[in-house]
């Protein structure tokens, strides 16, 4: 199957960088990683010399779109059909949506639609639950409200502390990325209403 052209945007450490990679590698394309892009200025460029790597601050900018201006013209200049979002902390504007919607995939660390938003983690060991996670969808344009790909489950129990519960997470995120990269590059994933549908296993 034909390669498609992958962008990866994040706000912090990027840790989910390689799930992405995974996710291509285990594809049965010729896909590759075109394009990263982060907001965040204090991070260290050396960790991604290898990529075509770019920083851009929403803080120089007055309004989303012209931030927005920014990341679109490299999406298009790199001709990318899929975009990852692994912990990018900026909400994009009904203009991008609409054009970008539906091959924007983005992880968040709880079983949506419970907590969304941010301090998923911390919300979830105050309201007591005693399963959270992290879920993988498209975007649209509500928070995290976007049509869901992929669950997976983790465990609270009274003793777990918020910095143990978020790096279970990651351990789950990572998995649910790279599958559903992978499957969305392999054309698997139909979206129809407010749902996806995964073909893989009708293609195994």
């Amino acid at each position: 199957m034909k390669g498609k052209n992958v962008a990866f945007l994040f706000s912090g450490r990027g840790s989910l960088l390689n799930s992405v990679i995974n996710g291509i590698n285990k594809s049965k394309t010729d896909s590759i990683l075109k394009l990263v892009i982060t907001n965040n200025t204090s991070i260290n460029h050396d960790r991604f010399g290898d990529y075509n790597f770019h920083i851009i601050d929403h803080k120089q900018y007055d309004c989303r779109t012209n931030f927005e201006k920014e990341i679109i013209n490299l999406l298009e200049i790199n001709n990318i059909e899929l975009i990852v979002l692994g912990g990018f902390r900026r909400i994009f504007t009904p203009t991008f949506v609409d054009k970008y919607g539906n091959m924007t995939i983005n992880t968040h660390p709880s079983i949506l639609p419970a907590f969304p938003g941010d301090h998923a983690q911390k919300k979830a060991i105050e309201a007591g639950v005693k399963i959270t996670g992290a879920t993988i969808h498209f975007i649209n344009n509500e928070v995290d409200q976007g049509p869901i790909i992929n669950q997976d489950i983790v465990r609270i129990n009274t003793n777990t502390q918020e910095s143990e519960l978020k790096e279970k997470i990651i351990k789950v995120e990572e998995k649910i990325i790279a599958n559903a990269v992978s499957d969305f590059l392999n054309g698997y994933l139909v979206i129809e209403g407010h749902k996806v549908i995964n073909l893989r296993g009708s293609n195994e």
